[in-house]
């Protein structure tokens, strides 16, 4: 697995929060997507999943995770969906390959890596999705 180090920068974006098995993370994103084509936001990145929780300690019905777009221009939250700031952050980056049912094994792999390379995590873990549309 190649790793790399990285800094992403803040970034606006309307979220949702979820709980439930991460595989259902998806249909949450499509239902904020849907929500925000309604209201005319302006869409201005690539979806962000944030998860909470470690997939191999906690039962997925309670697994907590937040499906974001990064958004522009003003916008105000609304029952449907919450608006806030991602900081800017040093992360370590990867290139998740193979399907679905294999990111658990990339999530691994990865979390040996920070540990045995000297990181730590610090928030939730972020996944930017490269390939949606």
């Amino acid at each position: 697995m190649d790793v790399k180090l990285d800094n992403v920068a803040k970034m606006k974006v309307a979220y949702v929060e979820l709980t439930g098995p991460y595989e259902e993370w998806g249909q949450g994103l499509m239902r904020l997507v849907s929500v925000l084509k309604e209201v005319k936001m302006r869409i201005s990145g690539l979806p962000v999943g944030l998860y909470h929780d470690n997939p191999l300690e906690t039962p997925p019905k309670k697994l907590r995770s937040e499906a974001c777009v990064p958004i522009s221009g003003r916008v105000k939250a609304d029952a449907k969906f919450k608006v806030n700031m991602l900081l800017a952050a040093d992360v370590a980056t990867t290139i998740h390959q193979g399907p679905p049912e294999k990111f658990t094994d990339t999530f691994s792999s990865m979390f040996s890596w920070i540990i045995s390379n000297g990181y730590a995590f610090h928030g939730p873990a972020r996944e930017i999705y490269p390939r949606f549309s």
